[in-house]
């Protein structure tokens, strides 16, 4: 009973998270995936040729990551663990960020989302490296963490469009005439609070005790699971 606790008490936040990264994918990147016709929804830079390849390379992969992700943390999947992780990170998470450096390099946004989407990509690339390399080294715990950071990023993907749709809406009162000044303030915004207050988040829990007993009771799931999984290969 104990053993299975944390998990059951975790299952509805970690369906709702699911949901809204399915959600997402769904609505942010078929229209990336037709050949001869993309659909960006940002703008993209006509005089580099290589902003809209880069571009459908991030939106591909950074929806594996979403769609991946939280399957990490479904602990029946366990023996699974290794191929979800390594989907995850060389399908998703690896490709989307490093694409995602040069996406955000070129953004028409300004400077600020400049500044704010490269910071995310280079955190979110380095948080992956730490996570592969302490499950490498079979620190699991430290593993454990890593990857629930890195996943606080990945699902800057879903906050980005939840906090854009906000500050829209909060704006609309004071709209006068023109929709594209009020897109630009809440975009530039958003790119900032898409993911630093979700990292902020992922460090809060892991200041409360009982937080702590789940990452350490999580990667000792995560040693069986390689264990018998390794076993099996």
């Amino acid at each position: 009973m104990t053993d299975h606790a944390p998990a059951a008490r975790h299952r509805p936040a970690l369906a709702l998270v699911a949901l809204l990264s399915i959600g997402i994918v769904l609505y942010a990147v078929p229209a990336y995936l037709v050949p001869g016709h993309v659909h960006a929804r940002v703008g993209i830079r006509a005089d580099v040729p290589y902003h809209l390849p880069f571009l459908v390379v991030h939106a591909a992969t950074g929806g594996i990551a979403l769609l991946v992700g939280p399957l990490q943390f479904v602990r029946r999947l366990r023996r699974a663990h290794r191929l979800i992780g390594r989907l995850y990170l060389f399908g998703g998470v690896f490709p989307a960020s490093l694409s995602g450096v040069v996406v955000a390099l070129l953004t028409t946004a300004g400077w600020a989302a400049r500044v704010s989407f490269t910071l995310l990509d280079l955190v979110w690339a380095a948080t992956a490296v730490l996570g592969y390399r302490a499950v490498r080294a079979r620190r699991y715990r430290d593993h454990e963490r890593w990857m629930r950071r890195n996943f606080a990023l990945t699902f800057a993907g879903v906050t980005l469009r939840l906090w854009l749709g906000l500050l829209i809406a909060v704006q609309l009162p004071f709209r006068d005439g023109d929709f594209r000044p009020l897109f630009d303030t809440a975009y530039t915004a958003a790119a900032l609070l898409s993911w630093l207050p979700n990292l902020l988040y992922a460090e809060f829990r892991f200041l409360r005790p009982r937080a702590r007993q789940d990452v350490e009771e999580a990667s000792a799931g995560f040693d069986l699971g390689v264990k018998a999984g390794t076993r099996g290969s």
